[in-house]
């Protein structure tokens, strides 16, 4: 009887390692294709049975799916597991600091990001990273030190010239703020955010024209996005280009039906198009949801 339950035993646990590389498989799968909410259950999942030599890649993962889905004390929680077992690993030091960072938690953000650096000097993203959680602790000085020392350990890192970018702009200096983004949109053509703040710094200088450009041309990569949007339509009206404007805001609200400054610039362009009927149904549409 012993050795049926053996032999019994091991067919199971053979049939159960091959599932969840299968299941392994298809996680990675939603990953790479952004799907983080299909991925989490697959993995927590996976995690039950997993050999002990695959746990800390799965804990990882779960981290990445958990902070991706804006569940950072999770995210926290199971990239320390992995930690536990691979201490020495940097980019696990990066991702704590990075969940720590979209916590507002910038003091544990650094310490994390730190040992990164310690354990492998050359890591540019997690200098970047770095310097966004001194930016935005209002270490600007130390936040600009740092990100430097990132682009010189490499010179076609993006992230790190748009993040130099907002020090800039943060300074006022919008020449050198916008000379910054451009360096960023060449080396990263796709780079919404890079496109969105050149927007933003082009509208403070009174670019408008420059700025509704960069902005459409962040919407053309990311068409879902509500503050990219609203931007657009805040530089239309100042412009003075009211019917655009109305079916921007109109935009704004399908994504964010929560943005009350939304439906009274949509409001103040239909009165502004002569759309007095129209502004009117807004009004009450504005009054039902928010009671004023």
């Amino acid at each position: 009887m012993r050795k049926i339950f053996i032999f019994i035993f091991c067919i199971t646990a053979i049939n159960l390692f091959s599932q969840n590389d299968l299941l392994i498989k298809k996680a990675k799968e939603l990953m790479e294709q952004e799907k983080f909410k299909e991925a989490l259950p697959l993995l927590l999942q996976i995690e039950k049975n997993a050999a002990k030599n695959e746990l800390m890649s799965i804990y990882s993962d779960i981290g990445i799916c958990y902070r991706r889905l804006n569940d950072f004390n999770n995210a926290i929680i199971y990239y320390k597991k992995a930690l536990a077992i691979s201490p020495k690993i940097p980019e696990l030091y990066y991702n704590i600091g990075l969940a720590y960072y979209y916590k507002n938690s910038y003091k544990e953000a650094i310490n994390y990001l730190n040992k990164a650096v310690e354990l492998s000097p050359d890591y540019a993203e997690a200098y970047g990273a770095m310097a966004m959680a001194y930016r935005d602790s209002g270490y600007l000085d130390m936040a600009i030190k740092v990100i430097k020392k990132a682009l010189n350990i490499n010179p076609e890192y993006a992230g790190g010239y748009n993040i130099l970018g907002n020090c800039f702009e943060d300074r006022k200096m919008h020449t050198k703020a916008i000379e910054m983004y451009k360096r960023a949109i060449i080396l990263r053509p796709d780079y919404v955010s890079a496109f969105y703040n050149l927007g933003v710094v082009y509208d403070e200088i009174g670019r408008y024209s420059d700025a509704i450009d960069a902005y459409k041309q962040a919407l053309k990569m990311q068409s879902d996005a509500p503050d990219i949007y609203y931007n657009l339509g805040v530089t239309l009206m100042k412009i003075e280009n009211y019917y655009e404007a109305q079916d921007v805001f109109k935009k704004v609200i399908r994504l964010d039906n929560e943005n009350i400054k939304a439906y009274e610039n949509l409001i103040i362009c239909l009165r502004n198009s002569k759309l007095e009927g129209e502004a009117r149904k807004w009004e009450k549409i504005k009054f039902d949801k928010f009671g004023k």
